[in-house]
């Protein structure tokens, strides 16, 4: 398409250019005859009722047969009162009279073979009290001025040729290297594409630089789902086999309160399977804007952990501000708060408190308990996927590995430390610029 502008815009300029040197060489001409009839002029002299004319005229061509350049003197009827020597084997003159002061510039072709500038200047004399009335006519063979057309065409023609090709090849050049970096792209792609490589590499201009980024994040992000599925599907496979457990003994010893465990159970995975499965479609990295109330949240999870654990009349304190909002996924929020107060309840000495605070950028929340606490050197270890310290209590050892999941999906910070209260203190802090 570019191509096809540059030869379009070529083809207009040689027109344009063409057009005004034909003007200027045809304005060049007449203004020059134009001085030849004023010398014409400037030789007539008046005599009584005559014009006489020299027979030598200062311009040679005047004198010189068929020379190209002729004169002529008309009267106040057009009839010819004198031609120049130059003009004794042409015809006739065509130009009509022209009035005093008058000039006129014209194309004569009616002579054979030839073509003709007839250029006319009207005079008036005056002589023993009368005025006569004169012509003075200059035609001028225009071959020269044809040829010179000619010539300036074929060199305009030529060099527009000229440097229209040099344009394209430059073009073609400059598009063949400025496009060099998006064939690489498709290559790298192609790469991809077949599993010859992971990412995009190499250097890109920084035009393209913001590009290869996000298709390297889009790369990225799409591995990152296929291994939350795979991760998913291992985190639904462990948590359903507690209640499948439950449901295969309960069947082996059936009791009148066989329904209400399949119920219990039933429902328990059903929650399990939406969770996880909702956990494995949605990317973490992308918050959703939705804004949980942190302390509604919280006195839920209070109430129901309080039911579960009535026997050890757990003491909970919760310091949450009414304001405080967590931008993001609810399952997310009472997954992580949920897992943290249930292992405080669970692990504590009946005395839990939950907190948050929060600051210009980031916000923070905080669990402890007064139970045993964790070894510094086991810290590490109940993040992992699988591992558990208490091999008494029920439970697949994910809880808190999937903790520690929603957290890095929020680019957040997790930290177990020492409470105050004596036992364990769990602390997770988010950035809210990535909310």
């Amino acid at each position: 398409m570019a191509s096809l502008l540059m030869l379009v815009f070529f083809s207009i300029t040689g027109a344009i250019l063409d057009s005004a040197f034909s003007n200027a060489a045809k304005t060049a001409a007449k203004e020059k005859m134009q001085l030849q009839i004023l010398s014409l002029i400037s030789s007539a002299e008046q005599q009584g009722r005559d014009l006489i004319m020299p027979n030598y005229q200062s311009d040679p061509q005047f004198n010189e047969a068929s020379s190209g350049l002729y004169g002529y003197v008309l009267d106040r009827a057009g009839r010819e009162l004198w031609r120049s020597r130059s003009a004794v084997l042409i015809s006739p003159v065509t130009a009509r009279p022209a009035l005093p002061g008058k000039q006129s510039f014209n194309l004569d072709n009616t002579h054979a073979d030839i073509e003709l500038f007839v250029a006319t200047y009207g005079t008036i004399e005056e002589s023993e009290g009368k005025d006569y009335q004169y012509t003075f006519v200059v035609m001028q063979d225009n071959h020269s001025y044809r040829q010179s057309i000619i010539s300036y065409r074929e060199n305009l023609w030529l060099w527009l040729s000229i440097v229209a090709v040099l344009l394209l090849a430059a073009q073609h050049i400059l598009l063949s290297r400025g496009l060099r970096p998006l064939y690489d792209l498709a290559h790298h792609l192609k790469d991809i594409e077949d599993g010859r490589s992971e990412s995009l590499s190499g250097n890109y201009p920084k035009e393209l630089s913001r590009l290869t980024g996000n298709l390297n994040r889009l790369i990225d992000s799409e591995r990152q789902q296929r291994e939350r599925y795979h991760q998913r599907l291992g985190d639904l496979a462990h948590s359903l086999k507690t209640p499948l457990a439950v449901i295969s003994n309960a069947a082996s010893d059936p009791t009148d309160e066989l329904r209400t465990i399949v119920k219990e159970q039933s429902t328990r995975m059903d929650q399990i399977v939406r969770y996880q499965l909702q956990r494995a479609v949605v990317s973490q990295q992308i918050t959703s804007i939705t804004k949980v109330n942190i302390l509604e949240q919280a006195k839920q999870i209070k109430s129901a952990l309080d039911k579960v654990y009535k026997a050890k009349a757990v003491m909970c304190d919760i310091h949450i501000p009414a304001t405080s909002v967590f931008q993001g996924d609810q399952g997310d929020l009472l997954e992580m708060l949920g897992n943290f107060m249930d292992n405080a309840y669970k692990y504590g000495a009946g005395e839990v408190r939950v907190a948050v605070t929060e600051a210009i950028e980031s916000i923070t929340f905080i669990v402890e308990d007064n139970g045993v606490g964790i070894e510094e050197s086991q810290r590490e270890k109940i993040t992992q996927r699988g591992a558990r310290l208490d091999t008494q209590e029920n439970g697949q050892g994910i809880g808190m590995a999937v903790v520690v999941d929603i957290i890095k999906g929020y680019n957040g910070v997790i930290s177990i430390s020492e409470s105050d209260l004596l036992g364990a203190k769990f602390t997770a802090t988010f950035p809210k610029h990535h909310y």
